[in-house]
């Protein structure tokens, strides 16, 4: 479901085969970097090419008024492990945050995690959310999460995915109902005993 932004791995590669292309000294050979300096930014390249990001909604439609959860997913493909990442993901104002799971922060509206995931790990940030009451059935609610191996830098990578509102059944209605409390329920029960007995006194006045 989730669509992976796999911008890093084409730039990756993209800038290495311009810098053979030119044979022209990059950047980061200014100042006497030389071989060390190549190496180091070829090797941040592939780093960020190496972890990857999938966001993923849930794959039943939750009815208005229900929560469901949105779930991010860091693999690091790579051989050397990243610490102190920032994982951010922004929902439409709509949806009501009530829970950013493990120790997550929320900040502006938007739920921010630390990522550190040890080489051939992936690791996993769960966010909880609501759907409105008076959200209309089919309606799509997107979400956005970004990941920054630099926090300052620009994104490594960015995921999307779309919660899509159920539309409420017969069934989910009865249970809703149900589920009102006991004061309703009970409530319900004496308007059906006091509807059987005015059909039970106007039976007897007829007999």
């Amino acid at each position: 479901m989730g669509w992976i932004a796999r911008g890093s791995r084409r730039a990756a590669a993209t800038t290495a085969l311009a810098v053979a292309a030119s044979g022209a000294a990059p950047a980061w050979a200014d100042g006497g970097g030389g071989d060390a300096g190549r190496e180091s930014a070829l090797a941040e390249l592939d780093r960020a090419a190496l972890v990857r990001l999938v966001l993923t909604a849930p794959d039943e439609y939750p009815l208005p008024g229900e929560e469901a959860e949105f779930r991010a997913t860091v693999a690091n493909d790579g051989v050397s492990p990243v610490e102190g990442a920032l994982l951010a993901q922004h929902v439409p104002e709509e949806l009501e945050i009530v829970e950013v799971g493990g120790e997550g922060v929320l900040e502006g509206g938007i739920a921010n995690w630390r990522v550190d995931v040890a080489e051939g790990e992936e690791a996993e940030f769960v966010l909880r959310v609501r759907v409105p009451g008076g959200a209309d059935a089919g309606r799509r609610l997107m979400s956005t999460a970004c990941l920054l191996l630099d926090r300052d830098a620009d994104p490594t990578s960015c995921a999307t995915d779309t919660l899509v509102v159920g539309e409420p059944t017969v069934l989910s209605r009865v249970n809703a109902f149900v589920g009102a409390g006991p004061v309703r329920v009970a409530g319900a029960a004496l308007g059906l005993a006091l509807i059987w007995l005015l059909w039970r006194a106007r039976r007897a006045s007829r007999l």
